[in-house]
């Protein structure tokens, strides 16, 4: 077992202020507070390898510098005079680090599994900055691996990506003795929560609104109509052995291969073709003509927030047609669908509620919006590139899928996470109701996806149809 030190890195920032919090931090704020506030179900970690030739001081280092320089890492929230959410920027201080030095023959990546499993058990208190904590492993005497821990109300994943290529690019830079690279133009949360209320800002806001108000007048109920009230999960809970949340995950080199040779075909994005699947399923899971989902939008429409650290990320619901023969029109609804959406990912979060409430007031009737889709791959939105595989290539990939029992964990009735952390493989994992799916359906449903997309590509591309035979 790796030997562990912990040490208070202390930062030092420009400024210390107190200003509104932004959308997304009012949005990530209501989420925490309304399903589990004393919990770190919403921390997000990442990690990076290390550069060759450096020392743990220069590690610790340049982490103290990156917490120096983007804001969001060193805010504590908290409701302000009026009662409204506000972020308060610490000029300085200091934040935990841990350095473990790894036993001979031990993998650093177990390490870090051990690490991430710690920080989960340890929630962030949100009125105190900073929501992050840090760690380094340390092998034959040489750092090899950092990795962040923070509170998704400080940053999301697109932030801690960032981080990490600026952490091994001012390593980099240090160990050889060249000049450390400027960081690219980025905007604080601060100056982002001052947009949003400028005029520029107002009218964007304006513009997701009428989004919202849309999409609630063509959304389903629920995209599980036999699923009871929610009351009946509380009896549910007095029956011993049945758990209410199930998740399975899904490793397939099949899927992997598959999105790319599509998204040509079809003249759409990988993700569009991803989501043209599981809403189809869905769809004729609940034999409804349309599909009702929530994509997770990054909202870095601009440059200075392609680099921003901060969570941006919202939630916006986006209604899928389903109708007609044509697979590949419905990719291609479904993509235009799902970039409106994103186009609208920044949102007042107070205006979406009432808008919801006011919808349900007039149906009569509550309007789940509890099916997520959440595409987190490096490349989501690209078509893949280089030279799509070979259809006989796609199918001989089919017997390395596994299937197994997942421990991630979610709110909602269905969420759906993708992944390409793993090069070459593509990593679905689904946590369901299981009022909704059953635990052996949830592994059904993972592999429909698999093969409804590998039937695509080996059928002749002018097969059209789309089917599906989850139930």
């Amino acid at each position: 077992m790796a030997e562990i030190v912990r040490s208070r890195t202390p930062f030092y920032g420009r400024r210390s202020v107190t200003a509104p919090a932004t959308c997304a931090q009012r949005h990530m704020w209501n989420l925490i507070q309304r399903q589990l506030p004393d919990a770190s179900f919403y921390d997000v970690s990442h990690w990076a390898g290390l550069p060759p030739h450096a020392a743990v001081p220069d590690v610790l280092t340049v982490l103290s510098e990156l917490v120096g320089r983007y804001e969001a890492l060193r805010t504590a929230f908290g409701p302000g005079p009026e009662g409204t959410l506000t972020q308060r920027v610490l000029r300085s201080g200091t934040f935990e680090t841990e350095i473990a030095a790894t036993e001979p023959g031990e993998d650093p990546r177990d390490v870090l599994r051990a690490w991430r499993r710690r920080m989960r058990q340890t929630a962030f208190d949100l009125t105190t900055a900073p929501l992050l904590r840090a760690m380094v492993v340390v092998a034959d005497g040489a750092p090899v691996l950092a990795a962040f821990h923070v509170s998704h109300l400080a940053a999301d994943l697109m932030s801690l990506r960032h981080l990490a290529a600026e952490l091994t690019r001012l390593l980099a830079a240090r160990t050889t003795g060249r000049p450390a690279p400027s960081p690219a133009a980025f905007r604080q949360p601060v100056e982002q929560a001052e947009y949003e209320r400028s005029p520029r800002g107002q009218a964007l806001l304006a513009r997701s609104r009428a989004y919202w108000r849309d999409q609630l007048a063509t959304a389903p109920a629920t995209m599980f109509p036999a699923l009871a009230a929610r009351a009946a999960r509380a009896a549910r809970a007095a029956e011993p052995g049945v758990p209410d949340r199930y998740s399975a995950v899904m490793d397939s080199r099949a899927a992997f291969l598959a999105l790319p040779v599509l998204a040509e075909r079809w003249r759409v994005s990988t993700s569009a073709v991803l989501l043209t699947a599981v809403a189809t399923l869905l769809g004729r899971r609940a034999g409804l003509p349309v599909c009702t989902l929530r994509l997770l939008a990054a909202n870095r429409f601009t440059p200075e927030l392609r680099c921003a650290v901060a969570n941006l990320h919202q939630e916006v619901p986006v209604t899928i047609d389903l109708t007609g023969d044509s697979v590949p029109a419905l990719a291609r609804r479904a993509f235009a669908a799902c970039t409106t959406a994103y186009a609208n990912g920044l949102y007042d979060p107070d205006h979406a509620e009432e808008l919801l409430r006011a919808a349900e007031r007039e149906r009569g009737t509550g309007i789940s919006l509890s099916c997520c889709f959440n595409d987190i791959r490096a490349a989501h939105e690209t078509r893949g590139g280089g030279r799509p595989a070979p259809a006989h290539a796609v199918r001989a990939a089919l017997p390395d899928t596994v299937v197994t029992r997942h421990p991630f964990t979610e709110g909602e009735d269905f969420f759906l996470v993708a992944d390409d952390e793993e090069p070459g493989w593509l990593r679905l994992v689904l946590n369901a109701d299981t009022r909704a799916f059953p635990p052996p359906e949830v592994h059904t449903f993972l592999r429909d996806i698999e093969r409804l997309l590998v039937e695509h590509v080996v059928d002749a591309p002018q097969q059209t149809r789309m089917t599906g035979r989850s139930a």
